[in-house]
């Protein structure tokens, strides 16, 4: 019999969060600002299009931990079970100075209001941990999902060419604690299905493929919520109700690519960032529109 858990547990920066009471359409960025009052990220669309609430979101995959860009404003809190979530509150030095990528835009000139400076530190954040000399091209296609609303991007692409100058990534907060945050993170997959309620709302994680089909089966009306770029929109411009919710995007079964000589399968949860480099080698003449529209979002970090 599969175990149910009641809570969900997740890292936010470097605190260890339990909720066992949270609504199924409570967004990230309503928890982050309201619950926890990290207001750094900012509400800028609320449809997940111009990446003012950029944050990072970590994941175990295959015994890696994975960090990817993540637009907070259509990411449901129930979603992040056994997840890393790291806003700009979690970027300084030791001593509490400016973190070496909030240095460059400064040096650079790269913010005037400030209001989508934040996610535009976590976008070039997320580039420099894995590409800490990116080319013209990398600094654009890393900046493709945040919208600049005052200067021009020509200082934003200084800054980002010039973090390295500052310091090396090497010595960086999520690089030092990798070890510990894989740990917390392992300790937090325990194999159970999470169910959590509260009020009317209910939204599950199912444990694995086979109880997401027995899931489905009791709750045959639910909502299934992959990447939430549809339904997220649903809650936060239509107020829709979308309880029973079933999150699947921690399923590693869904997350799979596979090739064979008739054609290629692809999994329900594989993002356009995972696809990226099948697209390339075998529907190349696509693959430009495609990294277009699906952006340069995971990242080995």
């Amino acid at each position: 019999m599969t175990k149910v858990r009641n809570q969900i547990h997740f890292l936010l920066n470097s605190k260890v969060i339990t909720l066992d009471e949270v609504s199924a359409t409570t967004t990230l960025l309503d928890y982050l600002r309201l619950e926890r009052r990290l207001c750094g990220t900012k509400e800028g669309c609320a449809e997940g299009d111009c990446g003012a609430c950029t944050i990072l979101v970590g994941r175990l995959s295959a015994g890696e931990l994975v960090y990817e860009t993540v637009n907070s404003c259509i990411r449901f809190v129930g979603s992040l079970d056994g997840c890393h979530v790291v806003t700009v509150e979690h970027l300084k030095k030791k001593d509490g100075s400016l973190h070496p990528v909030q240095q460059a835009m400064v040096d650079h000139h790269g913010s005037q209001c400030g209001f989508c400076t934040p996610d535009f530190v976590m976008s070039l954040y997320a580039l420099w941990m894995v590409n800490p000399n990116p080319t013209n091209k990398q600094v654009e296609t890393s900046l493709q999902g945040n919208l600049y609303r005052c200067t021009g991007y020509e200082p934003i692409i200084k800054a980002a060419q010039a973090i390295s100058s500052i310091e090396s990534p090497i010595n960086d907060p999520l690089v030092l604690e990798r070890k510990q945050v894989i740990e917390q993170l392992e300790n937090f997959n325990d194999g159970s299905r999470v169910e959590v309620s509260n009020g009317d709302s209910l939204f599950i994680l199912p444990a694995s493929l086979d109880d997401l089909a027995k899931v489905r089966q009791s709750y045959p009306q639910s909502t299934i919520v992959a990447g939430s770029t549809d339904v997220g929109l649903w809650v936060t411009k239509h107020m829709r109700d979308i309880s029973p919710v079933i999150f699947i995007s921690h399923l590693p079964e869904l997350h799979t690519i596979e090739i064979t000589k008739t054609g290629v399968s692809i999994g329900a949860c594989v993002s356009y960032s995972e696809m990226l480099p099948v697209v390339e080698k075998y529907f190349s003449p696509i693959a430009e529109y495609w990294n277009r529209i699906g952006g340069e979002q995971v990242r080995n970090m």
